[in-house]
């Protein structure tokens, strides 16, 4: 059934005036007339009994009206939703990202954008990787911003967006490795605080390790990047961190950076997405935020 069909009925039965209609629907009272007996002939029955005033619904129309009013209000709550979207007055953003990455990175963006579009709301997972990738393949996530390197398969796109530096950080007890340049191969002497598994930060940190003959052993396993640091400033170890996340703790000297030979490798960060997932407005916009700031540095 055509669904300008039934909003003409919905129109003539809200008005009970087949010309005050006509006006509303820019149509000619005369094919109004003609598009209801279309209806009744369709129904095989009478939905219209005219009266001095207008039009009033039979027991068949006030039957039908209802049903119609319920659908036609639900179809415009639904289309204004997406016009609404579209002008980025609602929506929902779905990222997958660490809680270290969503800290340092990701939150400057998300204030910015929620000051310009207050409706868009933000749902942020920070489940390992490789449960990340699994999420967004199954379309509950509409893209992950996680580290580099890591396995990227055919039905996956990715983009960079910066590089972040993993170094050697201690308090200031640690005052041989402060003032010293120091070997790898000496670290394994001292205690050291690593991010625990999972985490594709700590298998970056050990495969350059293990490509350098050296065998690190963690005696803090520490679930967060920050709590890592804490237990640094105290002197509790030597702590492997992302430089870029500590600038104000070495600028403040609560922290020092070891000079070790070689250094670890920078490493890329940026955006995973599926190829074939749909990305709403506010999500294309979101994103397109992000990636002209970060083109710009």
């Amino acid at each position: 059934m055509n669904l300008d069909l039934w909003y003409l009925f919905y129109e003539v039965a809200k008005n009970k005036n087949i010309s005050k209609a006509s006006e509303k629907l820019h149509i000619s009272q005369p094919a109004i007339t003609k598009q209801i007996k279309k209806l009744e002939s369709i129904y095989d029955c009478k939905l219209f009994i005219r009266n001095q005033k207008g039009v009033i619904l039979t027991p068949e129309g006030n039957l039908i009206f209802n049903d119609i009013e319920q659908a036609l209000n639900s179809f415009f709550k639904a289309t204004q939703k997406i016009k609404d979207e579209q002008d980025l007055l609602i929506g929902t953003i779905r990222i997958g990202i660490s809680t270290t990455l969503a800290k340092n990175f990701l939150m400057p963006y998300i204030k910015k954008f929620h000051k310009a579009y207050p409706n868009v709301n933000f749902e942020i997972s920070t489940d390992p990787t490789s449960k990340l990738k699994e999420e967004l393949k199954k379309g509950n996530l509409d893209f992950i911003i996680n580290k580099f390197p890591l396995i990227i398969t055919d039905d996956l796109g990715y983009y960079k967006l910066g590089s972040l530096e993993d170094v050697f950080v201690v308090s200031k007890d640690y005052k041989e490795l402060i003032t010293n340049k120091i070997n790898l191969k000496d670290l394994v002497k001292y205690p050291i605080l690593m991010q625990k598994q999972p985490s594709s930060s700590r298998d970056y940190i050990e495969k350059f390790c293990i490509e350098n003959k050296v065998n690190l052993h963690s005696v803090i396993d520490a679930a967060s990047s920050n709590l890592l640091i804490e237990f640094a400033k105290i002197g509790y170890g030597v702590g492997v961190v992302t430089r870029e996340y500590v600038i104000k703790e070495l600028n403040q000297k609560e922290l020092y950076e070891v000079n070790v030979n070689p250094k670890i490798p920078k490493r890329d960060f940026g955006i995973i997405y599926l190829k074939q997932n749909y990305l709403s407005k506010c999500c294309e916009t979101f994103l397109g935020m992000v990636e002209k700031d970060n083109n710009q540095k």
